[in-house]
């Protein structure tokens, strides 16, 4: 498979990349200053798909590839994928693909737990914004696997959430330095406890005290 890829000048999209950066470098403390993340741009769904190696979903606009990201080009956001464009909404989605790079370099390896994975890239790009507060939190942990989709998006952010503004991103940072790839869900569990001195039970994440 054969891609032409150049280089774009773009301060819209300059700007939305230095500022992500720089946030999410405050927040994960790696001072990444070289062999940063490029962003490659996906020019419609036909590309996405080619680059993948197999047809995607309408839904899908942004991933990690290695420490790098790529995501739908917003000059064709809305006639290439299911989702309504804005300026904001498309700043998000790079913050959280960068996110995911970010945690990537932290543990070593990227995609389980999955609701670990999406629900720090959810809450530090401030997609949590634009959700609805769940009454309780009932499935996040059902999302382990990185295979797994389904609804992964709708609580893992809260979850995150949760554990960062009651206990400090440092405990959140301490866990994910001992995760480790195979880690079945009891041994994340057991590091869980170990870092926060409770169990990772739904009970234990009330969204409302």
């Amino acid at each position: 498979m054969i891609f032409d890829v150049g280089h774009k000048k773009d301060k819209f999209l300059e700007d939305i990349y230095e500022s992500s950066m720089d946030e999410l470098d405050e927040f994960f403390e790696l001072n990444w200053k070289r062999n940063r993340p490029n962003v490659f741009l996906m020019e419609d769904r036909n590309t996405i798909n080619a680059f993948r190696g197999g047809k995607a979903p309408d839904w899908l606009t942004g991933w990690v590839f290695g420490n790098n990201v790529c995501v739908l080009s917003n000059k064709n956001f809305e006639k290439e994928s299911s989702h309504k464009y804005s300026d904001k909404g498309y700043k998000s989605l790079i913050k959280h693909e960068l996110a995911h790079s970010f945690t990537k370099v932290l543990v070593g390896f990227g995609g389980k737990p999955k609701w670990l994975w999406e629900g720090i890239a959810i809450y530090l790009s401030g997609q949590l914004k634009s959700k609805t507060t769940p009454e309780k939190l009932s499935n996040f942990l059902t999302f382990h696997e990185a295979g797994a989709m389904d609804g992964v998006y709708k609580e893992s952010g809260f979850a995150v959430g949760f554990l960062v503004e009651k206990y400090g991103k440092e405990k959140l940072l301490s866990l994910l330095k001992l995760l480790r790839e195979k880690d079945t869900p009891e041994q994340l569990a057991k590091k869980f406890r170990e870092v926060y001195g409770f169990d990772l039970d739904y009970k234990n994440f009330q969204l409302n005290k």
